[in-house]
């Protein structure tokens, strides 16, 4: 193996764990807003929001707006279903 793809391997390491405690902050934070909504008796769904968050993501990143749709979907199932 080449010392660039080594390189490129610690870069994408770095990368992963920052993605990684980005994606537990987001949960955290959803999981906090569904808990306030189901103590003020409101539906965790929200499927405008959703659509919201989807279009303003796609928006930033077009190139790859099918993969992060994929992405967030399920974030927002895992957070509002555990």
């Amino acid at each position: 193996m080449t010392n660039e793809i080594k390189e490129l391997r610690k870069e994408l390491d770095l990368l992963d764990d920052q993605i990684s405690e980005l994606l537990l902050k987001r949960i955290e934070t959803g999981k906090k807003i569904v808990k306030l909504k189901k103590e003020a008796g409101i539906s965790k769904d929200d499927p405008e929001r959703e659509k919201e968050i989807l279009e303003r993501i796609t928006e930033l990143h077009p190139e790859n707006s099918e993969l992060l749709k994929e992405i967030y979907r399920r974030i927002f199932d895992w957070v509002k279903n555990r």
